[in-house]
């Protein structure tokens, strides 16, 4: 009679072929998730900046020098830019809009390493001043 020690050898082997991919498995689906969860908790923050940024330029109605001071941005060629964060940064261009008592901006939060857009609005506020 033949010993069946090879036989229950090979059984395990193979056990553990099958519980090592189906750790390998687990392991890049948690990895892709961690990294999935990093991205979409970055562009919440973009968004939530973002969000900050127009209705500082709506508070303001459209004075982008008092938005700068109080957003701690930079103006430059009437561009506001605010990067506060090494992940991405806040850009407010106005726009023309095509009423003169209604002030718009465009308003993006873009990633700093490769320059996508993350996310954008448009703003509107109402301008000072009288229709004659």
């Amino acid at each position: 009679m033949k010993s069946k020690t090879p036989l229950a050898l090979m059984e395990q082997l193979v056990m553990v072929l099958v519980f090592a991919l189906a750790a390998a498995l687990c392991v890049s689906c948690f990895v892709t998730a961690d990294r999935l969860s990093r991205r979409n908790a970055v562009r919440d923050e973009a968004v939530v900046a973002a969000q900050n940024a127009a209705e500082t330029i709506k508070g303001c109605r459209g004075d982008y020098e008092q938005a700068a001071t109080l957003l701690y941005g930079t103006l430059e060629h009437g561009i506001l830019e605010l990067c506060a964060d090494e992940e991405f940064c806040i850009v407010v261009t106005p726009e023309n809009s095509d009423d003169p008592l209604l002030g718009k901006a465009k308003v993006e939060a873009c990633a700093v390493r490769d320059g996508e857009t993350l996310f954008a609005l448009t703003v509107f506020w109402q301008e000072v001043g009288t229709r004659g």
